[in-house]
């Protein structure tokens, strides 16, 4: 929406050929959540910290849930990752000057 080249993809993909781009000042942000697919998560951050200098981590565990037990919090990790990433939109939004409703094709046009 801000129209920046990135693209996502989970942790289990990373190895299969995403590794290749990451280079000194490439940008990582990784989303650690709480079940079972942390130490995929892991395993790219201890990759990430060698290579990049931008690497930065939202950790679901960094957050308090509070009335939620450590056995649930994993169903509701990703509630903190869609809370946080609304913060930023509207960090980027204000900073870039490009607000999320300005678009190129979404609703835009057919496709």
């Amino acid at each position: 929406m801000q129209w920046i080249k990135s693209k996502s993809i989970h942790a289990a993909e990373f190895f299969h050929g995403t590794l290749e781009l990451v280079e000194e000042d490439t940008s990582v942000i990784l989303f650690k959540g709480e079940d079972e697919t942390r130490p995929l998560v892991d395993r790219v951050e201890r990759f990430a910290e060698k290579i990049t200098k931008e690497l930065f981590i939202i950790d679901t565990k960094d957050y308090p849930l509070e009335g939620i037990s450590e056995k649930f919090r994993k169903f509701f990790a990703v509630n903190v990752n869609w809370a946080l990433t609304g913060q930023i939109s509207v960090y980027l939004e204000r900073e870039r000057n490009h607000p999320l409703e300005l678009r190129r094709y979404y609703r835009k046009m057919e496709y």
